[in-house]
């Protein structure tokens, strides 16, 4: 009977503190233009998206989880890539051209990376 008042309390705290199922987790930041590309690889929460503002830009973060940035080996990704140990690997892919930067999430599947949405990043 204690065990189940706790639970129920515990769970009810969860809820207030929004940190239970149905948090909205996935934030939109108004922040500085200049801020943005370093953003890029400074938040530990994933950038899904942001405008194109001149001075200011709304930057969309997945924040449902941690995401460390790091910088990987070429030849070592490709040596685990192909020996298929890299599977269930989520990652983001940041591309730049001439100002232009490029967001994709991906999940490897065996040895084969596929395309996730950025909501799926942390599922």
């Amino acid at each position: 009977m204690k065990t189940t008042h706790a639970v129920l309390i515990f769970g009810g705290l969860c809820l207030v503190q929004g940190t239970a199922i149905g948090q909205d987790c996935i934030k939109t930041i108004n922040q500085g233009a200049a801020t943005v590309a370093l953003g890029l690889y400074e938040q530990q929460c994933p950038t899904i998206s942001f405008s194109s503002g001149v001075i200011t830009k709304d930057v969309k973060y997945n924040c449902c989880g941690s995401a460390p940035t790091i910088r990987v080996n070429g030849a070592d990704w490709e040596t685990l890539r192909k020996a298929g140990k890299l599977d269930g690997l989520r990652y983001q892919v940041i591309t730049n051209d001439s100002s232009t930067y490029t967001l994709t999430f991906r999940k490897m599947v065996n040895d084969t990376p596929t395309t996730i949405s950025a909501e799926d990043f942390f599922k």
